[in-house]
């Protein structure tokens, strides 16, 4: 078995290097605000740097997340570095989710290749990955998903290559698979584990058995930081993870709710890779010789079911199917035609994907500067005071404010899980916030979930100040939806 594929055709390395230059066009041309995962995790970054400790400041709550942040740590350190080499900037934000999507694009040709597809169905395999909506959404925000998806595939890549050193690279991978994402860790330890062992034969040669205490040190060496870490901060580990974590388990989402169509409608985008992935599961049963695939298959695909439904929980199952494709569009027989039509399909709805991204970009970037937004700022954030704000703003407030405090008001529709990291301070009548800064369409939202910025609204303390609109160039034939934000504060 050729372990070392020649070098990659031409015309994917080309398509690479117009990926590469489009994502991180966007990484630069990020929204002036940003939400969700991307501002946990970097504030976490942020403050690991500052002070050497991860932890979110923006979050005094009631389980220790200003002491210290136990949310998966991988994507943090990766922030971290960003941070370091690029300072607070949109770019620094984005660089991890641009280098993990290469890499799982660079991965899938990889596996492919050793798992026997040939380049052409390997190359096409790795551009449909761009198309694959349940990879995007991952990759393309500081999510948890794009690392364990690159992570397993750096050890689905290992596992051909003899020698103690490539045991201890597996071992490390799948340490660090389990540490990118909590939840699914399980599931996809396990997959690891049964291909390690050979009992899921991917790869026309599997790994020596001797070989397995290798494996298990390059575990250990990942682990050990993080156990370290967590004895020094065992109540705060319990309480954000342990505790709050297991609200997540046991919801079956998508087993109760499969056949209601309403469930499908914010799943659209992904229901021909959903279908996809039912049809091969089947086909992988039924064709002998690819029932391991079936099982690595079925086994990273359990969180989707066990969990509240995500698409992005089936990336990695999506990534497999791509690698599955890539080898029967290598052989002979009917299953060729079928795998290389699909493959195609894929590689020009990746082409189209990097397209709009890219145009996107350039159209909007007057409304994705987010240094624009800092010195609209500045002459109403001049009372003193804690800043309460809405998590579009972070991006801001550590840069142009950095001496300023900055808690963070989580909106009304934030599901339990995520609501107990609201600042305490936020819960309570009498504090006394300066400013909340909230996008406008949400802000009322925002402010009812918060009962002191609720309170002092009420009271006649806090009224809107200004709307602060950053313009957007509309696409050809669609609407411009400008970057809208309101400040309130006290009456001046």
């Amino acid at each position: 078995m050729n372990l070392s594929p020649a070098r990659p055709p031409l015309w994917l390395l080309i398509a690479w290097g117009i990926a590469a230059f489009v994502l991180v066009l966007r990484a630069g041309l990020y929204p002036a605000a940003m939400t969700g995962d991307e501002i946990w995790f970097t504030e976490s970054a942020y403050q690991f740097l500052a002070t050497g400790t991860p932890k979110r400041l923006i979050h005094p709550d009631l389980v220790g997340s200003a002491t210290a942040d136990f949310l998966p740590p991988v994507i943090m350190l990766l922030q971290a570095a960003s941070l370091a080499v690029f300072g607070v900037s949109a770019q620094a934000v984005g660089l991890p989710s641009v280098v993990l999507m290469l890499l799982a694009s660079t991965l899938v040709y990889t596996v492919a290749r050793r798992a026997g597809a040939g380049p052409t169905a390997a190359g096409l395999a790795a551009l449909s990955v761009f198309a694959a909506q349940t990879i995007l959404r991952g990759a393309l925000y500081v999510r948890y998903e794009g690392a364990v998806l690159a992570a397993f595939f750096g050890f689905l890549a290992l596992v051909p290559v003899p020698g103690a050193l490539a045991a201890v690279g597996r071992g490390a991978l799948v340490g660090i698979v389990g540490l990118a994402y909590y939840p699914t860790a399980p599931f996809v330890g396990l997959a690891a584990l049964l291909i390690e062992t050979g009992a899921l034969r991917l790869f026309p040669t599997r790994p020596s058995l001797r070989t397995l205490p290798g494996t298990a040190l390059g575990f250990l060496i990942a682990a050990a930081p993080f156990l370290l870490y967590v004895g020094r901060y065992p109540q705060e580990f319990a309480a954000q993870i342990l505790s709050n974590g297991a609200q997540n388990y046991g919801t079956a989402e998508l087993l109760h709710r499969f056949a209601d169509p309403a469930f499908w409608q914010g799943q659209r985008e992904t229901l021909p890779e959903t279908l996809a992935l039912i049809l091969g599961l089947v086909g992988t049963l039924l064709l002998p010789g690819k029932r391991a695939w079936a099982g690595a298959i079925a086994l990273v695909s359990l969180p989707a079911l066990i969990f509240p439904f995500n698409p992005r929980l089936l990336g990695i199952a999506v990534a497999l199917l791509l690698c599955l494709a890539a080898v029967w569009g290598s052989q002979a027989g009917w299953l060729k035609r079928v795998a290389v039509i699909g493959l195609s399909a894929g590689s020009l709805g990746g082409a189209a994907m990097l397209a709009l991204m890219g145009t996107v970009g350039l159209l909007q970037a007057d409304g994705r500067d987010g240094a624009a937004l800092g010195p609209l700022l500045k002459p109403y954030l001049t009372a003193p005071g804690p800043i309460a704000a809405d998590q579009r703003a972070w991006l801001t407030l550590r840069r142009d404010f950095p001496e300023r405090e900055f808690l963070h008001a989580l909106p009304s529709w934030a599901p339990p899980q995520v609501s107990v990291f609201e600042p305490a301070a936020l819960r309570d009548p009498n504090f006394r916030v300066t400013y909340a800064l909230v996008q406008t369409e949400i802000a009322e939202a925002t402010l009812a979930r918060a009962p002191a910025l609720a309170h002092a609204r009420a009271d006649g303390r806090l009224v809107p100040l200004a709307r602060l609109v950053l313009p957007v160039r509309p696409l050809p034939l669609a609407r411009a939806v400008p970057f809208d934000l309101t400040l309130y504060g006290p009456p001046r």
